[in-house]
């Protein structure tokens, strides 16, 4: 049950990859923004518009990818360094390999696709690619060696998409595939499938199967599902209608059936993928057509070869879908909005603590008026069960209150542990994201109540952006009022 109307759309379409509006869907309204983020959002409406619009023709508009190309270039630009690497976040000085060689592939087939952007943006990362494949790890965490094989793998098959042959270094990493995660080898049967032009490279792939190790996720963000959608893509550049590649696209939607896509990588690889799959080998072929009707009224045709997406303000009352003809018809819903009830508790590996202190650092009774124009000092302690890697934690704030900015402010958080932790101050919240949590951090930052009345104090949540075993919901506590 939802608060207030949602939104959403019916779908039908004579493919199951219909079930990809759930993934577009889920990617135009993906909350946070850093480098890898931003760009698979936008990489599957910037790339291939049309083979999304033939899955759902309202999710793609000229407008829409105009909008796109304008912000993720923008934000991406301003993650780029003086090196033409990129950082995790913008305003990071750090470069991140892997989500540099991601861009620079993003950049590419923007390219390829037609999208404008700043020239110097592909060739300052292809520059700093050529460089750092010669580099050395620096070794400053375990995996870092198992991180910088595999990004050099994903490297060289950038290479050879940019149409360069880094025929020395695919050898050199073939050496080494048995110290890489498991995109390592597919990214090098990649290459080589690009520089022989046949598949025979991806035909003796042997890809390591079983549960992906939690460093894995770290840096090079590894999943079963974005490990298969890519290998799916590397497929439908030499051999679309190969057997593996089916297999694959059926495996594909199958845990996109079974809701396994889990977050920005799944869901852009996997959209990607299956996308590209439906343009090249197309599916089973129906003879199809009926009508849609609501209410007693029909308000929508529908015939095999032509997507029908029907949004979910037309649909007043009962629906019913009128079918005849022979062949299998797919539909999906998707239904967005804000549920009536309260979220469960929820705790996967991380367990958070808030306390409420005066501008003094005694303990605030929120069961009392809180005096309009009081400093309220908020303490998140955050408590890991086990290292956890990409963290996000999203405390909101209860409506009568309003964050101090410590950027316009003389004072720097004050609490231990807060150094090298991402802070995203917005009107109605703050978003922490941590890089590596291994121990105990506890975080503070300042609000004033600024508005008389009784408010919802909102739970504080957690979620681990590439790992769904790091999750967080806390209770909900008693409304506190201003006065």
């Amino acid at each position: 049950d939802f608060a207030g109307e949602p939104f959403g759309a019916l779908n039908l379409a004579d493919t199951p990859a219909v079930d990809l509006t759930r993934a577009a869907t889920y990617l135009l309204n993906y909350p946070h923004g850093c480098l890898e983020q931003t760009l698979s959002a936008a990489w599957p409406f910037l790339v291939l518009p049309d083979a999304i619009a033939e899955i759902d023709p309202l999710l793609v508009s000229s407008q829409l990818v105009a909008d796109k190309v304008a912000s993720a270039v923008a934000r991406i630009q301003a993650m780029q360094l003086y090196n033409g690497s990129f950082g995790m976040w913008p305003g990071s000085s750090a470069a991140y390999n892997w989500g540099s060689v991601y861009a620079a592939h993003f950049l590419l087939e923007a390219q390829k696709a037609g999208v404008n952007y700043p020239e110097e943006m592909l060739t300052g990362v292809m520059n700093w690619l050529r460089q750092y494949m010669a580099s050395m790890p620096s070794y400053q965490y375990a995996s870092e060696e198992k991180d910088d094989f595999t990004t050099k793998a994903y490297g060289a098959y950038v290479l050879a998409l940019s149409g360069e042959r880094p025929i020395g270094w695919v050898e050199y990493l073939k050496e080494n595939t048995a110290n890489m995660w498991p995109s390592g080898p597919i990214w090098l049967a990649g290459a080589t499938a690009l520089i022989d032009g046949k598949a025979d490279a991806l035909r003796a792939l042997s890809v390591r199967t079983g549960k992906i190790p939690a460093e894995a996720r770290y840096r090079t963000l590894e999943s079963e599902v974005r490990n298969t959608a890519q290998l799916l893509s590397l497929w439908m550049e030499v051999e679309p209608r190969a057997p593996e590649a089916v297999a694959l696209a059926e495996q594909l939607v199958k845990w996109g059936s079974e809701k396994r896509w889990y977050n920005t990588q799944d869901n852009a690889a996997a959209l990607m993928a299956l996308a590209r799959y439906n343009m090249k080998v197309g599916s089973e072929k129906a003879q199809l057509e009926g009508s849609l009707a609501s209410d007693g009224r029909e308000i929508a045709a529908y015939k095999s070869g032509s997507p029908t997406s029907v949004p979910l303000s037309h649909l007043k009352g009962i629906a019913v879908l009128n079918v005849k003809g022979s062949g299998r018809g797919y539909y999906t819903w998707n239904l967005l909005g804000t549920p009536k009830a309260q979220p469960r508790t929820e705790r996967k590996g991380i367990d958070i603590a808030c306390s409420w202190m005066d501008g003094q650092g005694n303990p605030l009774d929120l069961t009392q008026p809180v005096p309009q124009g009081t400093t309220i000092q908020v303490i998140l302690t955050l408590r890991p069960t086990l290292p956890v890697s990409n963290l996000a934690v999203s405390c909101l704030l209860p409506a009568g209150l309003e964050i101090d900015n410590p950027r316009l402010q003389d004072y720097e958080a004050e609490h231990s542990g807060s150094y090298g932790v991402l802070s995203d101050i917005r009107d109605d919240r703050l978003l922490l994201f941590v890089d590596n949590l291994s121990r105990e951090l506890t975080y503070g930052f300042k609000a004033r109540a600024v508005t008389r009345g009784t408010f919802v104090v909102p739970p504080i949540s957690a979620e681990g952006m590439y790992d769904p075993e790091v999750r967080f919901i806390g209770s909900t506590p008693a409304p506190i009022q201003i006065d």
